[in-house]
């Protein structure tokens, strides 16, 4: 079976499909990752076969996650944002019905809107993938900017418009799966037949090792906190690393900061405290942190839960704030930062009183059992193998 997988996004957007496509191919199927050139050396480092779509946009995607921070934020501005994806749009959507051509099966994720319109356009058998829980649109105007861009495409293709096209409109009426776990969030009682919560989608790299610096780091004391903010992009990286310095020295904890996208604490003078990474898998990092200080992405929440460890959420945009909620119901962190009040010392006071608490621990490792059980990406495969042998 020829798949073809893709998304369009931040690393936590792609990471679920590198899971998936090793999945397909660990069980004799044929998968192609039709991602943005950006991701072409990471599909390599997986011996995965790839196709690029469209132009490399990763600046453009860091404007639009800056704007997102904004406390009021204008459509106008927002559409001017989206204008070179917009422009690259038409582009996509036919890389991606080349990347199609004799292909069984396309599995697309929702912030890659050309992935329906090649649906609709070829008739091609479409899986869809949603990796951030449920809602989480953002802004008003972005999701109303997103729609105008989309929509115009659309029409010049004589489809019909979408009123949310990268959360609920972005489902298969064939198949829509959700990369969520049932233990951190409900299955609505109402979903249609065709939807299945399956758990997270977890890419574990076996051959990748760490560095000596970071080995003799993690052995040389107590385990650390681990501040990571993933693909979150500040207007001054700076300000928000000397923030993040001062609440570890204020808390007294050793820490690992990962840079992220935003290059957080990347040209700063450390403490012998303080190791600074950057790309380090969470299934490696995580199970040895004493917390976990994180933005609350899809990603990197899953991996947090899954590691057993609490969490310190500092809520940015989306669905933040909802996966912050939904962890503090389960009782695996406290309550959530949103970034627009954070400062260092209620960071540090929110470390302290996670690592104190004896509870957030027990918590975290109890859902970590739950989720460990769930194997989602195998049930994934299995699902778009029966949908495919079903339209055949």
């Amino acid at each position: 079976m020829r798949v073809v997988l893709t998304n369009f996004g931040t690393v936590g957007d792609v990471q679920p499909f590198l899971a998936l496509a090793l999945e397909m191919r660990r069980h004799g199927h044929d998968p192609i990752l039709a991602f943005s050139p950006y991701y072409a050396s990471r599909a390599a480092a997986l011996g995965l076969p790839f196709v690029p779509i469209g132009p490399d946009l990763q600046s453009e995607q860091r404007e639009v996650l800056k704007a997102q921070l904004a406390t009021a934020i204008s459509f106008d501005r927002m559409r001017m944002l989206f204008a070179p994806i917009a422009m690259a749009l038409p582009q996509m959507f036919e890389e991606l019905c080349e990347a199609c051509r004799n292909a069984d099966v396309l599995v697309c994720g929702p912030v890659q809107p050309a992935g329906r319109m090649v649906h609709e356009v070829t008739g091609i058998p479409f899986v869809s993938v949603q990796v951030a829980h449920f809602g989480g649109g953002g802004p008003a105007a972005f999701q109303q900017a997103t729609a105008t861009v989309i929509n115009q495409f659309r029409s010049r293709l004589k489809l019909p418009p979408l009123q949310d096209p990268l959360t609920a409109d972005a489902n298969s009426p064939q198949l829509a799966l959700y990369a969520s776990s049932r233990f951190v969030h409900s299955v609505p009682a109402d979903w249609p037949a065709h939807y299945h919560m399956l758990g997270y989608f977890y890419l574990d790299e076996e051959n990748w090792q760490p560095d000596q610096p970071l080995i003799e780091f993690m052995e040389s004391g107590e385990p650390p906190v681990v501040v990571t903010f993933g693909s979150t992009t500040y207007s001054d990286s700076k300000a928000e690393s000397d923030r993040v310095l001062e609440a570890i020295s204020l808390s007294g904890r050793r820490a690992v900061i990962q840079h992220g996208w935003s290059g957080l604490a990347f040209e700063c003078n450390l403490p012998p405290d303080v190791h600074c990474s950057d790309y380090t898998p969470h299934e490696w990092l995580f199970p040895r942190a004493a917390c976990v200080v994180h933005h609350g992405g899809a990603g990197t929440a899953a991996s947090v839960f899954r590691a057993g460890v609490p969490s310190v959420f500092v809520t940015h945009a989306g669905g933040q704030p909802v996966r912050a909620r939904l962890a503090f119901e389960l009782g695996c962190a406290g309550p959530a930062i949103p970034y627009q009040e954070l400062s260092a010392q209620r960071l540090a006071n929110a470390i302290t009183d996670t690592i104190g608490n004896t509870r957030y621990k027990d918590a975290a490792v109890t859902l970590s059992k739950k989720i460990r059980g769930e194997h989602g990406v195998a049930k994934a495969r299995q699902l778009i193998e029966e949908l495919v042998a079903k339209v055949r």
